[in-house]
């Protein structure tokens, strides 16, 4: 099989993963968390930094199409999370392209991990914070991940500002989701690997 044709599976099968573990967390198991980037963080590590924006630019396509298809509910504004599968794709890639160093001890590879993740989040809670402050100022969209909202009015009852209460109502979640996903997707990386051996051999 093409190598090309190889790489476009990986980013077309790690999409629908990515939605498969997030409707497993979030619908079936009610754990507020998104776990929706597991695959895309694998990828970046195994592939390199374009299919892993390739994956982690379109979940968000496919997911705001699924929960319209299948939920009935149509939240367009949900394509620019995007946004934060691109700005995770570039912190991760940022670390991964030096994969030697993550052989260096178990140590710094978790150091380097926790780096990922602290720094995604960063990125994530600013990203997502603004996107949702826009949202609730100016539109009236169901949202599909009401926990975050429910943080948000918690800080906005304390008499924070809407914008902030956005960016803190994000800090939760997104913290957790983002250890759980880096480690996890260099998981998933270590057994694509295992069992396809180097990307260099696709």
């Amino acid at each position: 099989m093409n190598r090309k044709v190889k790489i476009f599976l990986f980013i077309f099968i790690s999409i629908f993963l990515n939605l498969g573990t997030s409707l497993l967390i979030f619908d079936v198991l009610h754990i507020p968390l998104f776990l929706d980037t597991i695959f895309t963080v694998a990828i970046v590590f195994y592939l390199g930094l374009f299919p892993g924006l390739a994956v982690g630019f379109f979940y968000n396509f496919i997911d705001v199409l699924f929960n319209y298809l299948v939920r009935g509910i149509f939240s367009p504004t949900n394509i620019f999370f995007s946004l934060c599968g691109v700005a995770i794709t570039l912190v991760t890639w940022a670390f991964a392209r030096r994969k030697e160093e993550f052989k260096i001890s178990p140590m710094v590879t978790i150091l380097y991990l926790l780096l990922i993740s602290v720094l995604s989040s960063f990125v994530t809670i600013l990203i997502g914070g603004t996107i949702d402050f826009i949202r609730f100022t100016y539109l009236d969209i169901p949202d599909s991940m009401a926990p975050i909202r429910q943080f948000t009015e918690s800080f906005v009852s304390q008499r924070f500002s809407l914008f902030a209460s956005c960016i803190l109502g994000q800090i939760p979640i997104s913290i957790t989701d983002r250890l759980i996903a880096t480690f996890a997707g260099f998981g998933v990386y270590k057994l694509l690997v295992k069992f396809f051996g180097p990307a260099e051999e696709l």
